[in-house]
């Protein structure tokens, strides 16, 4: 049986704060719809006094019925009573959840992702390297809508259950005291095992969690055709086969042995259920044959026994819940917490003159760092790897600047540096001779034009993807130019509905699924759309061919001729273009001068240089 570890105890929320989780949560909802949360408890309140009032009213129509020279006027009273109740409920039931409801959520919805959207975006890009905020925040995040009306629609149930316990166990015990406490107790009893149960069994499901998650991958690389091939030729198979059967029978063994313990469980549960079932009906047996009982008090009697049991054991339910909503919920709040480090001035940035590095050293870090051991295995764990070390550059006005390097050396750390989306760990920025820090960071972005190696295509329109905006009339024909300078325009011409096509079939059939290569066009499109001052081309041609690739290089140079451009290659047949080649290797700035003075140099960027001549010339 595997032990508990200590993360796990670690991260097991206490009852009294997961009951602070969820009253926080409620506060959330009620800053966002108050009404809601007011009407969603009178739910609540109206439906644990609908469930007591049919009852009471059942208690008296039987006694009435019992008692000598009764009239069908008296019994009609009561049913007239008992149906006027329901159909007034039944009305609000029915615009509560056929209108109301559905309509609120979908507000709450909105309000809920609207703010989390909103904090997203001013994360620091760093939130995303930290595979914990990828697996806590960013799961709550999904969760977000989930809980919320979990937590509303749990609270509103628990205080229905607990009007509609309270009034039954003080029904009973005014028909007798004992059977009233015995069925107060026994629901106790009952509902402390169902407790115990539910908690044994999240037990096991997270000790057999990754070992399910891991069967559900084997299965999907056995009915996806993406591995259909590499099964097939190499021993993968037989390995995943084991590791299948190794899973499914740690998932039995763990069974096994919950089933065990649930068998002792399960049939306590059913004592105490037959008592409290069958005890009281005896008891009152013996009253209604003594004469001491009311019929109405034994056929309520039989009622109230089962809908105890039943309301204690979704009270339970319900309670259990709540330290499960918790987590998610302390992942929640504790994404909107997080204040990003990446902050602007206030200065509005003007037209770039130059930017320099001075002492640039950057190490990436784990944002939420209080969740990282800083010892593994008992041993002091490896500090962090620095991505740039002492880097000092500066590049001037209109100057163009290819950075080449083997991967890992640094280069696109640097162009995000640039951008503001790390701060160095030491050292400064600066852009036009002032700290990057101190400007405004939107207006500083608004002069960098970027296109990423991993640049990504939206579901949306062409023009819309070039703009990264809503296209209006104005803004067609500066697409159409942005496109045809990226040499698009061929593709372009060939759509039958042009800029309005709409990329991916995500969310139509009709739409067009580019390759590789025109992707990347469209891509180095938001270049051309917009007047910067810098652009940061990150392996701008990595999909195209080398005819394609030499073609847009041109039109690049051609457009940005004032401009300045910092681009990073792995093909150095396009370095020769550049004004100044810096080289770097193992986040050190090496080598620095044109091609030619490279070349002369014989340094490690004539060896990168030359081995990849040759791979040209062989191939």
């Amino acid at each position: 049986m595997a032990k508990q570890t200590k993360k796990e105890k670690k991260d097991k929320i206490p009852a009294g704060k997961a009951l602070r989780y969820n009253l926080l949560m409620l506060g959330k909802i009620w800053k966002m719809s108050p009404a809601f949360v007011m009407i969603s408890l009178s739910t609540g309140i109206v439906e644990g006094i609908s469930s007591s009032v049919t009852t009471v009213f059942t208690y008296m129509l039987f006694n009435a019925l019992d008692r000598p020279n009764v009239t069908f006027g008296e019994v009609a009273v009561y049913l007239l009573l008992i149906f006027g109740a329901q159909a007034a409920i039944t009305l609000f039931y029915a615009w509560y959840n056929q209108y109301y409801k559905l309509k609120t959520e979908k507000e709450l919805q909105i309000s809920l992702h609207a703010e989390l959207f909103d904090h997203a975006l001013k994360m620091d890009l760093a939130c995303y390297d930290d595979p914990k905020f990828y697996n806590d925040y960013v799961w709550a995040m999904d969760e977000s809508k989930k809980r919320a009306l979990t937590v509303m629609y749990d609270t509103t149930q628990m205080l229905s259950y607990l009007i509609h316990i309270s009034t039954l166990v003080t029904l009973m015990i005014q028909v007798n005291v004992v059977v009233g406490m015995i069925l107060l107790v026994g629901c106790i009893l009952n509902a402390a095992l169902w407790m115990l149960s539910d908690k044994m069994y999240f037990k096991k499901n997270e000790r057999t969690k990754p070992h399910s998650r891991k069967n559900s991958y084997i299965n999907r690389v056995y009915h996806l055709s993406d591995y259909a091939k590499e099964l097939r030729i190499g021993n993968a198979g037989e390995k995943l086969q084991s590791e299948y059967s190794e899973s499914i029978s740690y998932i039995i063994q763990e069974n096994v042995s919950i089933g065990k313990k649930m068998y002792w469980l399960n049939t306590a549960q059913e004592l105490i259920n037959n008592a409290t079932r069958f005890g009281p009906i005896i008891i009152l047996l013996f009253m209604l044959f003594d004469g001491t009982a009311e019929l109405g008090a034994f056929v309520a009697s039989i009622n109230v026994i089962w809908q105890l049991q039943w309301s204690m054991y979704d009270l339970a339910q319900k309670v259990i819940r709540m330290p499960d909503n918790a987590q998610y919920i302390a992942k929640y709040l504790k994404f909107l917490e997080y204040k990003p480090k990446i902050v602007g001035g206030n200065l509005l940035a003007e037209p770039l003159d130059s930017i320099e590095l001075r002492n640039v050293t950057f190490t990436y870090q784990p944002i939420f760092e209080e969740a990282e051991p800083k010892k593994e295995n008992g041993e002091e764990k490896e500090a962090p790897k620095r991505s740039l070390e002492g880097v000092n550059l500066t590049i001037k006005k209109g100057e163009k600047v290819a950075i080449v390097g083997y991967n890992g050396a640094g280069k696109t750390t640097l162009t995000k540096l640039l951008m503001r989306l790390y701060d160095p760990t030491e050292g400064e920025i600066l852009y036009n001779g002032r700290n990057l820090k101190e400007y405004d960071i939107p207006s500083l972005r608004s002069r960098i034009g970027t296109v990423f190696q991993d640049y990504k295509i939206f579901a949306a329109t062409i023009a819309e993807n070039v703009l990264s905006d809503t296209c209006t009339e104005a803004d067609r024909e500066i697409v159409t130019d942005a496109l045809t300078k990226a040499t698009f325009n061929d593709k372009l011409t060939s759509l039958e509905k042009g800029l309005d096509t709409h990329l991916t079939k995500e969310f139509f059939d009709e739409g067009v699924n580019l390759s590789g290569g025109e992707s990347q066009k469209v891509a180095i499109a938001r270049i051309f759309a917009r007047p910067y001052d810098l652009i940061i081309m990150d392996e701008p041609s990595s999909a195209l061919d080398p005819a394609a690739e030499y073609e847009l290089n041109h039109t690049i140079l051609e457009y940005a001729k004032d401009k300045t451009v910092v681009f990073i290659s792995h093909r150095l047949s396009t370095t020769r273009i550049a004004d100044r080649i810096l080289m770097f290797a193992d986040g050190k700035l090496i080598e620095s001068g044109s091609h030619d003075e490279l070349m002369a140099q014989n340094g490690k960027y004539a060896e990168m240089f030359l081995l990849q001549a040759e791979k040209y010339r062989t191939a």
